[in-house]
């Protein structure tokens, strides 16, 4: 993506250097095939499209990924172009203790703007047909979740069933035999009752987790959509989602293709309202003062 020079004289930079073999391998993606002169034999540029993902979402590896789209016959509006698309923005992706997650609304502003190329009527088309297809998975994601938690919670459950249905029996066949339960044995229905409905009671929630969990990315789709319609509409928010990076820019930059150098990837400082900035100063100047002063008095007191 990015490791590895050019080749540079010593006119150019002070010393005479050979290019790195990356560098080569990523100049060829972009501009054809070399002789063993270093001409071109083929000019041809094969990369379409650049995605880079957030860290830690693959097994094995905490560092970023990044997905190469690869394209001989690229339409000739783009044959000299690069989609460059910086997916691990914060919020782009689900953070979990061990791994990092992208969920259906995530993959829909990526694969929109791999579609679109920022076209607006494009990425409306598109998404419309996304829509139904990505909440059909959250359907089955979530059916598959319930199926889980009723296999989960099955046999203990069953088995705190049989144990109050006993303990229950055993009073029964007391009062049966006109016998006074004893104490132990009333405890015993207590116990098992409430074993079972703390169970019971765990399930269920884990059921209503799964279903808040499904609307949420199913209206998150919804969110996504207008996020996706309002960001094409606006030249600077496009900035910090994608970017198109045509041959020349490319080569200023010797065909480096590290996403920051031309997508906006800083996240905006969030801004300060001054007035209340300097009153919540002003307050905690006085409370220090106010302490310093409680805690002289105390140490005269002890002195």
């Amino acid at each position: 993506m990015f490791r590895g020079q050019p080749e540079k004289t010593e006119e150019e930079d002070g010393q005479n250097r050979k290019a790195d073999d990356e560098y080569l391998i990523r100049r060829g993606f972009l501009q054809g095939k070399v002789d063993h002169n270093g001409e071109f034999t083929e000019v041809h540029n094969i990369i379409d499209a650049i995605v880079v993902l957030p860290g830690n979402l693959f097994y094995g590896t905490t560092i970023p990924g990044a997905i190469l789209f690869i394209n001989k016959n690229k339409p000739a509006e783009r044959k000299d172009k690069v989609l460059m698309v910086y997916a691990a923005k914060e919020g782009w992706y689900k953070e979990e203790a061990n791994m990092n997650v992208l969920l259906p609304h995530d993959i829909l502003r990526i694969s929109t703007i791999l579609e679109s190329w920022g076209d607006l009527e494009i990425a409306k088309t598109w998404i419309d047909s996304q829509k139904t297809r990505l909440k059909n998975l959250i359907q089955e994601d979530l059916d598959f979740k319930l199926l889980e938690i009723k296999e989960y919670y099955a046999e203990d459950i069953e088995i705190k069933k049989d144990k109050l249905a006993k303990a229950k029996k055993v009073i029964t066949d007391r009062e049966a035999a006109n016998k006074k339960p004893t104490k132990g044995q009333e405890k015993a229905v207590v116990t098992a009752q409430t074993a079972l409905d703390k169970l019971t009671t765990e399930k269920e929630n884990k059921i209503t987790a799964a279903h808040e969990q499904a609307e949420k990315e199913r209206q998150a789709i919804d969110d996504v959509e207008q996020e996706l319609i309002a960001m094409l509409q606006d030249p600077e928010l496009r900035k910090r989602y994608f970017a198109i990076a045509d041959m020349e820019e490319l080569d200023e930059n010797e065909f480096n293709l590290n996403i920051p150098r031309y997508v906006d990837t800083f996240e905006p400082e969030e801004e300060i309202d001054l007035k209340e900035a300097i009153i919540e100063f002003k307050d905690t100047i006085y409370k220090e003062n106010d302490l310093d002063k409680s805690i002289s008095e105390l140490l005269k007191v002890l002195a």
